[in-house]
């Protein structure tokens, strides 16, 4: 991440920006939209603050991504807020919330991974079918960091892949009671997937600590993003807009809808929002 840049006269009302990254930024898995890339810089050198959103992990954001330049980032579905390269908050799971994890996998014949804030872990095999499917899928390959390295004490996702969308729905049902849950919500060559988070960690809580570290309103924030995941987002900040490619519950919980992804969408709303 780049530093905070510094308001310029032109910036009439510095504003918090923040974007989803899949679906929203990133086209596919692959593809970033020239008109995107110039709508963050733009925005910035008006004295905006643009922050990634995302239920990525810092592992997980290639530098493609990165070198567009933010002023921090939302990442791990909320788990950590950073300004800058100084991490604000940081919300974990219990080493007993891990092992129930790693049951809850082995005994429905789930594959999944866990996040750190920067490096990743997937159970046996996972790798393997990552490599067939996502390369068959045209998405770039996600590598896994050495099993040696995992420590539970320092996790703080799991996304779980399945070829049985049953099973996925069940494990979202029977984990809710003590977890954050949302399904759905990366490119995966798999039939179904889904998210398991600390109790309270989502996208919403931790752009509400950023909003209070910067003394900015929900008022001064805007959120972007396509899918479930960015729901406490949206309510998190005072304009919350959903992509053209949204998904339609999403649509309907946002305050605007712009273009898709692929139509400039992101370009289309920061103008409207006279962002830039």
């Amino acid at each position: 991440m780049t530093s905070i840049s510094p308001a310029t006269a032109n910036a009439v009302r510095p504003r918090a920006i923040f974007l989803d990254v899949d679906g929203t930024i990133l086209q596919d898995g692959r593809h970033i939209p020239p008109s995107a890339v110039e709508a963050i810089r733009a925005a910035r050198a008006r004295g905006h603050l643009v922050f990634l959103s995302t239920g990525r992990g810092t592992a997980e954001l290639h530098g493609d991504l990165q070198a567009i330049g933010f002023d921090g980032a939302v990442t791990n579905g909320g788990a950590f807020a950073s300004i800058g390269e100084r991490v604000i908050t940081a919300t974990l799971f219990t080493p007993d919330e891990v092992a129930r994890l790693q049951g809850y996998l082995a005994d429905h014949g789930l594959h999944g991974y866990f996040q750190s804030y920067d490096r990743l872990f997937g159970s046996p095999e996972l790798a393997d079918l990552f490599a067939e499917r996502f390369g068959a899928a045209g998405f770039p390959r996600k590598d896994f960091h050495d099993p040696a390295e995992f420590d539970p004490a320092r996790m703080a996702k799991l996304v779980f892949v399945t070829d049985d969308a049953d099973a996925a729905q069940r494990a979202l049902t029977e984990l809710a009671a003590d977890f954050e849950v949302v399904g759905g919500t990366i490119p995966v060559a798999f039939a179904a997937s889904g998210e398991v988070a600390p109790r309270g960690v989502h996208k919403g809580s931790a752009i509400v600590s950023l909003l209070a570290e910067l003394g900015l309103d929900a008022s001064d924030a805007v959120g972007i993003g396509d899918n479930w995941n960015d729901i406490e987002m949206f309510a998190a900040v005072g304009t919350a807009i959903a992509m053209g490619n949204a998904v339609d519950g999403v649509k309907a919980l946002a305050d605007q809808v712009t273009t898709a992804i692929d139509d400039d969408g992101l370009h289309t709303a920061f103008l409207r929002n006279g962002l830039i």
